[in-house]
């Protein structure tokens, strides 16, 4: 099942995994948080669910959007794909100054974010 929003489309792959591709380019805001975390709710209702987020080149990210995903989403583990070397040193930073409660890891291509994930416990 896939759900398409102004700024991100999301795809049920399974009973816990969640694809989240973002606009290319996109500013993530404030309320962006909320948003998919609203999606996430319709799509899989009282389930955390491991999620593959497709950063696409973000220009920029909100505090208040990486501290909501941190701390309100229902994820229970996150595989970031970015196409830049830098992406990687921003999801390290990220690590650090909001400390998730579940495991995230960066990768370049989506064949090794979908092994990691399908690796981690279900939810």
């Amino acid at each position: 099942m896939a759900t398409a929003h102004a700024r991100f489309s999301v795809t049920v792959d399974d009973a816990h995994l969640l694809r989240v591709r973002w606009q290319p380019r996109i500013v993530l805001r404030d309320c962006d948080g909320e948003v998919l975390t609203a999606a996430i709710r319709e799509a899989l209702p009282g389930r955390r669910v491991h999620l593959m987020m497709f950063l696409n080149g973000m220009e920029s990210l909100s505090q208040d959007a990486l501290a909501f995903f941190a701390r309100k989403a229902p994820l229970s583990a996150v595989a970031l794909i970015g196409p830049s070397v830098l992406d990687e040193a921003l999801i390290e930073l990220y690590l650090e100054v909001y400390l998730p409660p579940f495991p995230v890891a960066y990768f370049d291509h989506e064949d090794d974010a979908g092994d990691w994930l399908a690796a981690r416990p279900a939810p």
